[in-house]
């Protein structure tokens, strides 16, 4: 039997303790909106303290803003070249110095911020989409050891924004699975290369895993003070992970990673989903894309308990030939059977989106709708972006950050872009906020009392704009 993690257990015993709220004004609420919808600071300050649920897609790494990065690499000792700002371990080589010369000094400081994030960016030489995704590969030696006080940092946002539920994307013991793909070479044969792999010991890097899970919670809760009389904001906040899988690199690595993903799953319920990440236009995503959904399908099959949800779509005319915009969301949903589905921004360009839509609600597929993170990256925004599409289809919407720091963003972004860009009103953002727990990967036991709890919130929320009768 599976043992719920101890931040969920007394997050639970947190909740069942709230008292009953007062009375609501759903109608109140929604007039208070609709009169701030063109005031952009008010309209924050409401959306704000409104109850939002979930943050679904974010990577813990991007959603850690990159200034505290800067500190804890310069307090680890940590270095930085000075020409690609590329962070690494000490000791410091030709053209690197310590992180810590950022403290002082405020070029170098404005450099790497610029180079580890959006912060300022202008698509000129260097698209949106290459710079977000080439931030990951400069800042990694810098947040190396640091999870705890990511996390710390992402579940202190999360609560001050009225979030109930984070569920961070992490890739684990990458080494491990690299070395048992390097021992067993790719065959068509899934269940032969699955066998081979656990043969192989696949599954002895699962107490590594499991400790990268607790270092990371054990790590942000004292930083938090959870344990003390006066724990801090976040410490109420649910946690779990997601699995990452790198899907640009060769079939038998893109295989073992999905196979310790699921075998992880079952092992560990704090590892609750799996994703696969890293550009999905790239050589080897976008060559081996309809491969991955099959191996997903296969491996799904096998453990039929455990979630998927999947970067589907992440694509825009220019970025890829025009024949792969046309079945990537299809694929995710219809062949890798994903539980959800994050981005789906080439709908428009798919083969009959409307039965793609159709096909997302009738299978109960939700969508992690990133409106910052596809302006960013695609270009992709207002009426071009396909999130009524799916709304008016009636799939489960949610709003995600994908991520934070990087995109110089946060959750409650996403819900004025939803009001400001979109024209979605109040309910509707109610709704996004609904759907996140509905289409989280919480047990059922915890999700029952997480709703309930946001229904009290929204309660006591709405309390606060009661209408004329």
């Amino acid at each position: 039997m599976r043992s719920r993690p101890l931040i969920l257990v007394l997050a639970l015993a947190a909740v069942l303790l709230v008292p009953p709220a007062a009375s609501a004004d759903v109608r109140g609420a929604a007039k208070r909106l609709d009169h701030l919808r063109d005031k952009p600071q008010q309209l924050r300050q409401f959306l704000r303290g409104m109850p939002k649920g979930t943050d679904l897609h974010t990577h813990l790494s991007g959603a850690v803003y990159a200034e505290s990065m800067i500190r804890w690499g310069a307090a680890d000792g940590k270095c930085v070249d000075t020409a690609t700002f590329v962070s690494s371990f000490p000791p410091c080589t030709e053209g690197q110095v310590p992180l810590s010369d950022a403290l002082s000094d405020t070029q170098l400081w404005d450099e790497i911020l610029a180079a580890w994030s959006m912060r300022g960016f202008r698509p000129d030489a260097f698209s949106g989409h290459d710079h977000f995704f080439a931030t990951f590969d400069l800042f990694g030696a810098a947040f190396s050891g640091r999870q705890g006080d990511g996390l710390a940092q992402v579940a202190k946002r999360a609560a001050s924004q009225n979030v109930q539920y984070v569920e961070p994307l992490i890739t684990p013991q990458f080494g491990a699975t690299l070395a048992v793909a390097d021992k067993v070479p790719y065959d068509p044969d899934f269940a032969a290369m699955r066998r081979a792999m656990l043969d192989a010991g696949i599954r002895d890097a699962i107490p590594a895993a499991g400790e990268t899970a607790t270092s990371a919670i054990s790590g942000s809760w004292s930083r938090m003070g959870c344990a003390t009389a006066t724990p801090k904001p976040g410490c109420d906040v649910l946690v779990n992970f997601d699995v990452q899988v790198l899907r640009n690199q060769p079939p038998n690595v893109v295989f073992a990673q999905l196979l310790f993903g699921f075998e992880l799953m079952k092992a560990d319920p704090r590892w609750a989903g799996m994703n696969m990440v890293q550009p999905e236009d790239a050589a080897y995503s976008l060559g081996n894309y309809r491969l991955h959904m099959k191996m997903v399908r296969f491996l799904s099959r096998l453990y039929p308990r455990e979630k998927v949800t999947l970067h589907a779509g992440e694509l825009v005319p220019g970025l890829v030939p025009p024949s792969d915009l046309r079945f990537h969301v299809r694929q995710a949903g219809q062949v890798a059977g994903a539980d959800r589905i994050g981005h789906g921004a080439d709908l428009r360009w798919e083969r009959n989106p409307r039965r793609i839509v159709r096909s997302m609600k009738r299978r109960g597929v939700c969508l992690e709708a990133n409106l910052t993170s596809n302006k960013q990256i695609l270009n992709l925004y207002g009426r071009r972006h396909p999130i009524r599409d799916y709304v008016k289809g009636g799939v489960r919407v949610t709003l995600s950050t994908d991520d934070e720091g990087v995109s110089r963003t946060d959750l409650t972004a996403q819900y004025v872009q939803a009001v400001r860009s979109h024209g979605f009103g109040y309910r509707r953002l109610k709704k996004f906020a609904n759907d996140g727990l509905r289409c989280s990967f919480l047990d059922p036991a915890t999700k029952r009392v997480a709703l309930a709890d946001q229904a009290a919130r929204f309660r006591r929320f709405e309390a606060r704009f009661p209408s004329r009768r």
